[in-house]
């Protein structure tokens, strides 16, 4: 990788994409325990499994968003006319 480095945005965005994806860890696991306890029937074990899918969406959009960007080129007077 060149030499990018994050602005302190990015690196919010980082640190709340790692939150979010240790917090879907627990989640998962009771996602898991709902379903062995009460069964697919019951309201909570869908509700889990979105609460799971949601925190592991927010890390991913938050980790694409906290990657380093390379500058964008300087505009040329001489090319615009």
């Amino acid at each position: 990788m060149s030499n990018l480095k994050r602005h302190i945005g990015q690196k919010v965005a980082l640190a709340t994409s790692v939150f979010c994806a240790l917090l879907a860890l627990p989640a998962f696991g009771l996602f898991i325990w709902l379903w062995k306890e009460r069964g697919l029937a019951d309201t909570w074990v869908p509700s889990a499994l979105a609460t799971v899918a949601f925190l592991g969406a927010c890390a991913v959009v938050l980790y694409v968003t906290s990657r380093p960007q390379p500058q964008l080129p300087a505009d040329d007077v001489e090319a615009q006319g």
